[in-house]
């Protein structure tokens, strides 16, 4: 990478466009960059990092803004850097972001920072390759190899922070390092071994407990089966002690299923029993209810026949019913229609003609409709014309406004045309005059920039004499305190003897630096013994603590097993708990069924009863019709005689005295629908029956499984058995609640005792500790005792002659500063004439600042006031042109509003004609509209009373008519024995109850096993039920028992297999965990393989610091002389007490004495000389790193002014060295004996309004 130039402008303290040429500079290979204290030196470099990365170095990235605060206020910052990189000629201009004025009002507004790349083809022409900031830095930096903080090392070299680099410890070191250097992935690989690591250890400890936790739990759940096997205690084998429980809990189960089994057989004999008798207690109780209904239906014989008088006359008169009920609403129906004529006719009356009495027929009304709907049809054609009046009127209306309006625009446009044409001669009078202004302006300019430019060399001429005579006084103060005079000479001679008596200083309290090691050492150690000795009472007390913890947790845990033993006891009776709880719940639920079935039965019996009496009255009817045509069979034969033919029961041909007929078709006809009806209420009957007989059979059942109780009962022994049961089970969770607690328990023991051990070895740990740190601690007081001399510590001694250095120091660079300030004026004072002052210069300076604002603002209104005569004669032109529209708009205008007033003025005519009396025609329509519409309707409703009336007399003789044949007298009569339906439901459900009990009653007195049971003893119920309880009690705890043990195995072979699975786990875990540590420690430095304790990214960094060691001293031992070299150390910086602190400390090889050194020690040139050999060793290492980019271009800021001439030369020999194969070097400094031995030079000047740069170029 090269430089070629360098434009800034409003930049850091550069007001103006500056351009920097580094090819001009480059030629003789090291250039200066020289000027005073806050001039603007580093700004140049600033600005060069700014165009390649957008930023500048250090702190300085964070200020504010950028821009120069001497800038006029419209002037924003620019940086545009010309650079060869890898052979590619680029341009970058970058522009911070600003704030400038508004452009209108006051205030400001933020401009964004810019960017934008371009190249140089092959053709001369600049071809962009980006207009965005971070596409730019992305190709600067891809290009380059190399982030800013890279570059700004590499290619700026700052000396500050190399010799703070140089003398910083070894976390300072890495911090530097990390930056140039990529070492994310191995500490990326530190923090994930050191998680993993963590993970591992969880997961190891999370599946240990789980084993432990395991056992706990098979251990609570073997209770008495412990005392089967060998031992109580899980041991180091649990899976062998946990398959013995196993097997001694199968043995249990086996035993108890053969006991289960002998007391089911004698429960299921009591049970056959007890049914067998309760059969039979039932079968005699329905017996004996039989015979007493009997006995009541035999006195209920009246009843049924009024019964079915009753239902046969409300049959005949609910025939009639309709034809009553439809002439009633057709006479109502009549009466409304002819309400409804007469209300119309009323309203349409006075449309009608005449004067007569008698009202005016339907086909009357109905003419008179139609001759208003005739003349609205005729008015209807007439709306047109109407609507075409209307619209003509409203453009007449409009074409007046138009006229107006045009009236008004002729009036302006001839008042606007009488004042143009003087306003446009005034307009070109006062142009002439401005562009006479304008032309002498750029003469005025150039006066005005020679008087800036003599009053600023002026003022720096008189500020360089104050500032020197200061500098003077500064100079003398100095000398003044320091604790022995440097003797006599010039500034120069001055500051070499100062330089050495401040080496002498600071090489006597480097060697007192080598003991501040000890010193914070020993502060170390007497902090440490007291945190020891408090930390050793806390640790006696929690020992005790834990072991007094210990001693108790053992009595704790017993009690809590013993409480669990009786819990799981009592808990192990759920199961026969549960059966009693089921046997209460069927027994209730038999209750609610019976209960049910009772009254479904009753129903079943009423449906019986019902059925049996429907099919007795079908029955009587059908004997009924029966007898009736037996006793009609002559008239039936005598029908069916033919004279001359013989009878067909006496043969005879004769038939002197046949039966009178009889309607026989019709009896016989009634006879087959009785017989019908009779055969299906018969099969109801049966239906009935049946059902009847199942559900009697369903209910004895119920009673038999209820055993007797009530449903209230029932409940009752159901509550307490689910209350027993619910007893039960929080027996079972308080034994679950005692396992976790003893769990609990024996974990807080184990921790107790692991506690207590491990507080025993921190305090051996802890009192070993303090005996040693007491030891060093007599050592270290005895050796800094000798070491203080007559100082009151090592440190005041170490701290008078570090400030006795400051001094000596401090006069040096003033000496320095004395000499580099007398020069600059020097030059300065040549550039003024003689007798020139500030004053006479800044008022020189007003008088032309006066003449060009007056010229300017004379000169600024000549474009304005052309384009306002221009416009002048464009507008007269065009109100000419306007007024002639406007003459041709008015004519036309006219025209049309006398069209438009007679073609109104007719069709107002023709409408008043057509209207009549009405105010408007659409008003007569609408009366018209009304009247016919009252009139259809007064036609209608006439035409609708005459119909209804016709219905209403046709339907009261058909009503009549149907009451006689029915056999009333009237309609009255029949009217009254009409019965509602609900009555003749009820009385026809009476009937065939009763006749379905005396079936239903028959039907069980005929039932042969109803005899044979009621022959029989009664049987004793109670023996019997109380032989079946003592059989299910016995049965019940046998079953307990057998659901207790098979629980009991089956929880301990899940436990088993469990345990078996966590072990499983567990151990490769385990090695995992193992495997995890060892590589973490490693890695991080804390294991004992690891001899250096480095971490492995300080060992990584540690190998390129080494690198750059090398590097750094094939230039060190020229600039020294030979005296000094670096040494890279992988021990810890000296004092540290770090456990992982080594791989990054340096030292100082001295070969006059032979001993290595600690950096602290060196004075401030040796500082200087060492720190820029490190930093160009660091450059090469890092160029390397980043793809060996050339660096064509280095700066080296600041720190000559601290190196004497025979060291000054050795270091600008080995910067003229770097120069080999055209790199260019850039000398940083204000030291003014460098301008001597640098003929080429970029100087940067000082004044009060900002600062400029100049380029000096010697042959």
């Amino acid at each position: 990478m090269r430089l070629h130039r360098l434009t800034l402008a409003a930049f850091g303290s550069f007001p103006g466009r500056e351009t920097v040429d580094f090819d001009a500079l480059g030629e003789a290979g090291l250039f200066l960059i020289h000027g005073p204290t806050g001039a603007g030196k580093t700004t140049v470099l600033d600005a060069v990092c700014y165009a390649l990365y957008g930023q500048v170095p250090g702190q300085r990235d964070h200020a504010k803004s950028l821009r120069c605060d001497h800038a006029p206020p419209d002037r924003g910052p620019v940086v545009e850097l010309e650079v060869t990189i890898r052979g590619r000629r680029l341009r970058i201009t970058r522009s911070p972001a600003w704030l400038r004025p508004k452009l209108r009002g006051a205030g400001q507004v933020e401009e964004k920072a810019k960017a934008r790349a371009e190249e140089l083809t092959g053709t001369g022409s600049w071809v962009t390759l980006s207009t965005r900031a971070d596409e730019t830095g992305h190709l600067i930096g891809g290009l380059l190899g190399m982030n800013a903080d890279q570059f700004q090392q590499v290619a700026m070299l700052p000396q500050g922070d190399f010799a703070r680099f140089l003398r910083s410890d070894g976390d300072e070191r890495r911090v530097l390092l990390e930056r140039l250097f990529s070492v994310g992935l191995y500490t990326a690989v530190e923090r994930w071994l050191a998680e993993h690591r963590t993970e591992t250890g969880r997961a190891r400890q999370a599946l240990r407990q789980a084993v432990d936790a395991v056992v706990n739990r098979i251990h609570g759940a073997a209770g008495p089966l412990l005392a089967g096997v060998e031992s109580t205690d899980a041991g180091d084998e649990p899976m062998e002690w946990a398959r013995g429980l196993v097997a001694v809990a199968g043995e249990r189960v086996t035993r108890a299923e053969q006991a289960c089994a002998h007391s089911e057989a004698d429960l299921r004999e009591a049970r056959a029993r007890l049914e067998a008798g309760r059969a039979l207690a039932d079968r005699r109780r329905r017996h004996a209810e039989a015979l007493a209904r009997r006995a009541e239906l035999d006195a209920r014989a009246d009843e049924r026949a009024d019964l079915e008088a009753i239902l046969d006359e409300a049959a005949r008169a609910e025939r009639v019913l309709p034809l009553i009920l439809r002439a009633g609403q057709r006479a109502e129906a009549a009466a409304k229609a002819h309400r409804l004529a007469a209300d119309a006719l009323s309203r349409a009356l006075p449309l009608v003609p005449g004067e007569g009495d008698d009202p005016p027929s339907p086909e009357e009304l109905a003419a008179l409709e139609r001759g208003r709907r005739d003349e609205i049809a005729r008015l209807a054609e007439l709306r047109d014309d109407e609507r075409r009046r209307d619209a003509l009127a409203g453009d007449l209306e409009a074409t007046e406004r138009d006229l107006a309006a045009l009236a008004v625009r002729e009036a302006a446009t001839a008042e606007r045309l009488a004042v143009l044409p003087e306003r446009h001669r005034e307009a070109e009078e006062r142009r002439e005059e401005a562009g006479r202004a304008a032309a002498s302006v750029p003469a005025a300019e150039a006066a005005h920039l020679a008087a800036t430019r003599a009053l600023a060399a002026t003022r720096r001429r008189d500020a360089l004499a104050a500032e020197l005579e200061a500098a003077r006084e500064t100079l003398a103060a100095a000398l003044a305190v320091l604790p022995e005079p440097p003797g006599d000479g010039d500034a120069k001679e001055l500051r070499a003897a100062l330089a050495a008596m401040e080496r002498d200083r600071r090489e006597r309290a480097a060697a007192l630096e080598a003991l501040r090691a000890d010193e914070e050492r020993l502060s170390e150690v007497r902090a440490e013994l007291a945190r020891l000795d408090a930390e050793i009472d806390v640790l006696a007390e929690q020992e005790a603590a834990a072991r007094a913890d210990a001693a108790e947790l053992p009595v704790r845990l017993a009690a809590i097993h013993d409480r669990l033993a009786a819990l799981r006891g009592e808990a192990a009776a759920i199961p026969a708990a549960e059966a009693a709880r089921q046997a209460a719940a069927a027994r209730l639920d038999a209750a609610g069924l019976r209960d049910t079935l009772a009254a479904e039965w009753e129903a079943a019996e009423q449906v019986r009863r019902e059925a049996t009496d429907r099919a007795q009255e079908l029955r009587d009817r059908v004997l009924a019709l029966r007898q009736a045509r037996i006793e009609g069979m002559a008239g039936e034969l005598a029908c069916s005689l033919v004279s001359g033919e013989p009878c067909v029961v006496c043969g005879s041909e004769h038939h002197p005295a046949p039966a009178p007929p009889v309607a026989a078709a019709s009896i016989a006809e009634d006879e087959a629908e009785a017989q019908a009806a009779y055969e299906e209420a018969q099969a109801e009957r049966q239906a009935a029956e049946s059902d009847a007989a199942v559900l009697a059979t369903r209910l004895a059942d119920a009673e038999e499984r209820a055993e007797g109780a009530e449903a209230g009962e029932a409940a009752g022994l159901l509550a307490a058995a689910e209350a027993e049961l619910a007893r039960l089970e929080a027996v079972a969770e308080e034994a679950g609640a005692a396992e976790a607690e003893a769990e609990r328990a024996e974990r807080e023991l184990e921790r107790a005792r692991d506690r207590a051990a491990e507080l025993d070895r921190a305090l051996a740990e802890c009192t070993s500790r303090r005996t040693e740190l007491r030891a060093e601690l007599d050592r270290l007081t005895a050796r800094l005792e000798s070491a203080r001399g007559g100082d009151a510590s090592v440190a005041a001694r170490r701290d008078r002659l570090t400030a006795e250095a400051e001094l000596f120091a401090g006069a040096g660079e003033w000496a320095a500063r004395v000499a580099e300030v007398a020069a600059a004026w020097e030059e300065a004072r040549s550039a003024v004439p003689d007798g020139e002052t500030a004053e006479r210069a800044a008022h020189a300076l007003a008088e032309a600042e006066r003449e060009l604002a007056a010229l300017r603002a004379a000169a600024s209104g000549h474009d304005a006031l052309a384009a306002e005569a221009a416009r002048l004669a464009a507008e007269t032109d065009e109100l000419r042109r306007t007024g002639r529209d406007i003459d041709r708009e008015l004519t036309a205008a006219r025209a049309r509003r006398d069209q438009l007033a007679a073609e109104v003025a007719r069709l107002a005519a023709r409408l008043d004609a057509a209207r009549g009396e009405d105010p408007t025609l659409a008003a007569r329509l609408d009366r018209l509209a009304d009247e016919a519409a009252l009139l259809g309707e007064a036609a209608e409703s006439a035409n609708a009373a005459r119909a209804s009336a016709v219905e209403a007399s046709a339907a009261g003789e058909e009503a009549a008519a149907a009451a006689a044949e029915a056999g009333f007298g009237s309609v009255a009569d029949a009217r009254a024995a009409v019965r509602p339906r609900e009555e003749r439901e009820v009385r026809a459900e009476r009937l065939r109850e009763l006749d379905a009990e005396a079936a239903a009653v028959d039907a069980l007195l005929a039932d042969p096993e109803l005899i044979a049971a009621a022959a029989q003893p009664p049987p004793d119920l109670a023996a019997l039920a109380e032989r079946h309880d003592a059989a299910e009690r016995a049965h019940g705890e046998h079953v307990s028992a057998r659901d207790q043990a098979r629980a009991r195995r089956d929880q301990l072979a899940a436990l088993t297999d469990e345990l078996a699975r966590c072990q499983a786990e567990w151990r490769p875990a385990e090695e995992r965990h193992r495997l995890a540590r060892t590589l973490a420690e490693l890695t991080s430095g804390t294991s004992a393989d690891n001899a250096y304790d480095m971490r492995l990214s300080s060992f990584v960094l540690g190998e390129r610091l080494r690198q750059v060691v090398d590097a750094a001293n094939d230039r060190l031992d020229h600039m020294s002389g030979g005296r000094y070299l670096l040494q890279y150390d992988v021990r810890n910086t000296a004092g540290s007490r770090k456990r992982t602190g080594g791989g990054l400390g340096l030292r100082v090889l001295d070969a006059w004495t032979g001993v290595d050194r600690d950096p602290a020690t060196l004075s401030g040139g040796e500082s200087f000389v060492t720190s820029l050999a490190l930093a160009l060793g660091l450059a090469d290492v890092v160029t390397a790193e980043s793809g060996g980019t050339e660096i064509g271009t280095l700066f080296v800021d600041e720190g000559f002014g601290t190196l004497d001439e025979d060291t000054l030369d050795g270091v600008l020999d080995i910067l003229d060295a770097l120069r080999d194969g055209g790199r260019a070097i850039g000398i940083v400094s204000h030291v003014a004996e460098l301008r001597a031995r640098i003929p080429a030079r970029l100087s940067v000047t000082k004044t009060p309004t900002g600062s400029t740069l100049s380029l000096h170029v010697h042959a």
